[in-house]
Order: structure tokens, then C-alpha cells, then sequence
């Protein structure tokens, strides 16, 4: 009898547990309606745009603030700004993100890149700045702001109380400092960039190059990075005494024009000159105001050419020395540097290509 009321028992034991399990397959949590997921994708977006227009807007403030208050019309020549305002701006976006549930690296990284983006585009269409500046700024932008992000992620991570105080010592911080900068001189450093190139022609056919390359075509100096983010091209030069203390006069894209007095003459073997450069000698818009050669922070000072025989043709080889007058050296030496070399090695390409082909 007792086996009987067991055998019961653990029938409908097992009853009662098929029934709840089928009761949980067959009443399961409904599916949330596809317009509310939309929904919350947009205001996903919105918020991520919000995020990363703000550290923009921060950018394009700090960038008007050192422009028209700090030194004025140089502020943003400063070290204050080309590092403390990346910096900000990355603390800045991974701080907000952080607060709105926008976590992860990834993400961190994604909208600070965006930030960048936007500052980018309002600096280039509010304030007219050039593209060779901005390509150059970028440059440093870039490791900053995810090194900034980076800081933020790592302090809201061990010191969650403390990020709020911490991203407001950082948005002022590039402020105070460019305060104290802008008083500083700002220090000069001369370069003396020699590269060569081996052409098979007589030095006499490249010599007669050198006093007279004209109508000279943008395709015969493709790969140089000068160029290419803004530089203009030259279009001739012309030797008008050839002997010490004689004029060249170069013509390049977009009205620019100089001359270069000759301090040395070897007819067929060397020649070097200075440059001549005026108000006049480059137009507004030509060139960036930062970046105008024999301008406040950069000059080209001299260049030499040498023709030496060798086997059945010449080495050319060209020296050009350059002064670089920054608060940041440490970068605007090697960006000079980086720049004057690959130009000259594209001159030498220009006239190897011109003296062999012709």
C-alpha cells in the first residue's frame, strides 16, 4: 500500500514538473517592439554626437582663446595649446562618456577621434586655418587626446570620486599654463639638411637645369608630403646674372614670388645663393600664416648645389639651411627637418628625371 501511495507521489511530482516546464517554454518574456529598440539607437547616436561636439566645442574655444587673447595671433604657437588642449579635450569626452554609460576603450577612443573630427572641421571653416597646419597640429592632436582619454578611463576606474575635481583642474589647465608661456621667448634653431642624388648627364646639362628649370609641371614633383598638404608648386627659376651677387627670380603657384642673391659661382661645378624674400613676396592665403617661410617661425636661409663627376655621369648634391623659432622645437625641428629633407630629395628627383629624359 505504501509503495502504491509512493508510486503516486512521484507520478505527479513528475506531472507538476513537465507542466512547469512547459509553462516556462510556452509563456516567455514578450520581445520588446522593434520601434523602441530603433528608438533607443537613436538617442544612442545622439548622445555619442552630443559627447564628442562638446569636447569640439571645447577645442574650438580654447583654440579662439589662445588665438585672439594669448599672444595674440601666435597663442596657438604655444606648447599650452598644442599639448594641454589635446589633453583636455581627450579627459573631457572619455569623462562625459563615462557619465552617460558610454563605457570601453573602444568607445572611448571612437568619440574622442570624433571630437577631433568635429574641431578639425570648425577650426578649418571658422577660422580659415590652412591645411599644412592642421595636418601638423594633428599629428600631435591625435596621441594627446587618446592619452588624455586614456588618463580619464584609468581615474574614473581607481579613483571614481576624485574624476569630476580631476577633469576640471584639466579644462582649465591649458589656460593657466599658456598664461605663464606666452611670456617666454621663444627659441631658434638652425638646421643644414645635404642630400644627393646620382644622375647619368654631363654636369654642364644639369648645370644649365639648375640656372634654368622652367615650366615646371606639378606631375614631375609627385611625392613630395610639402606639396601635398599645401605647399605651392614652383613653376620656373630663372638665373639673371650668373656671378657672386647676381639675382634669380622664382615664380611658384599662387602669386608667389622672391628672389635669391648668388654668394657662390663655379660655373659647371657649384652654386649657392640666400633668399630674398618681401612683404610682397608671398600673397595673403598663399601660404599658412604660420608656416610663411621667412616668417616668424620659419625661414629658409640659403642653398648650395654642388656638381662632382662620377663614373659616366654627376652627383648632384644640395645643401639648404633652415632657422625653426618655436616654444615646441622638440617637434617643429623634426616636422622642419622631415619636410626639407623629403622636399629637396624631390628636387633632386625632378631634375634626375628632366637631365636623363630630355
Amino acid at each position: 500500500m505504501n509503495q502504491s501511495h509512493s508510486n503516486k507521489d512521484e507520478a505527479l511530482a513528475s506531472g507538476t514538473a513537465i507542466d512547469e516546464t512547459t509553462q516556462l517554454h510556452t509563456h516567455q518574456t514578450p520581445t520588446r517592439p522593434l520601434y523602441l529598440s530603433f528608438l533607443k539607437g537613436i538617442v544612442y547616436i545622439v548622445w555619442c554626437g552630443g559627447v564628442a561636439s562638446l569636447g569640439a566645442i571645447y577645442g574650438v574655444t580654447a583654440y579662439s582663446f589662445f588665438m585672439h587673447v594669448l599672444s595674440v595671433g601666435s597663442g596657438v604657437m604655444l606648447t599650452s595649446f598644442l599639448v594641454g588642449v589635446p589633453l583636455a579635450m581627450g579627459f573631457l569626452v572619455a569623462y562625459l562618456a563615462e557619465k552617460r554609460k558610454m563605457r570601453g576603450v573602444a568607445m572611448a577612443g571612437g568619440l574622442t577621434m570624433l571630437s577631433l573630427s568635429l574641431f578639425a572641421f570648425a577650426v578649418g571653416a571658422l577660422f580659415r586655418e590652412g591645411i599644412i597646419c592642421l595636418v601638423m597640429a594633428l599629428v600631435l592632436f591625435i596621441p594627446f587626446m587618446l592619452l588624455g582619454a586614456l588618463l580619464s578611463a584609468i581615474f574614473s576606474s581607481t579613483k571614481p570620486n576624485h574624476s569630476g575635481k580631476l577633469s576640471a583642474v584639466m579644462f582649465v589647465m591649458p589656460f593657466a599654463f599658456g598664461s605663464v608661456e606666452q611670456h617666454f621667448d621663444a627659441t631658434t634653431v638652425h638646421q643644414r639638411t645635404e642630400r644627393s642624388v646620382y644622375i647619368e648627364a654631363s654636369p654642364e646639362k644639369i648645370w644649365k637645369l639648375i640656372n634654368f628649370p622652367l615650366n615646371i609641371q606639378a606631375s614631375e614633383l609627385e611625392g613630395g608630403i610639402a606639396y601635398k598638404i599645401g605647399v605651392p608648386y614652383p613653376i620656373e627659376a630663372r638665373t639673371l646674372e650668373p656671378k657672386v651677387g647676381g639675382k634669380r627670380q622664382l615664380v611658384w603657384q599662387r602669386g608667389v614670388r622672391f628672389e635669391e642673391e648668388i654668394t657662390e659661382w663655379q660655373e659647371n661645378r657649384h652654386i649657392a645663393w640666400k633668399y630674398l624674400f618681401s612683404p610682397e613676396s608671398f600673397p595673403s592665403g598663399a601660404l599658412d600664416d604660420h608656416v610663411v617661410i621667412g616668417g616668424k617661425y620659419f625661414d629658409i636661409e640659403d642653398t648650395s648645389y654642388t656638381l662632382s663627376p662620377e663614373g659616366s655621369g654627376t652627383r648632384l648634391t644640395v645643401k639648404v639651411g633652415t632657422r625653426v623659432t618655436t616654444h615646441f622645437n622638440w617637434y617643429a625641428d623634426f616636422c622642419a627637418r622631415y619636410l626639407v629633407s623629403d622636399t629637396a630629395d624631390t628636387i633632386l628627383n625632378f631634375y634626375k628625371q628632366r637631365a636623363q629624359g630630355s
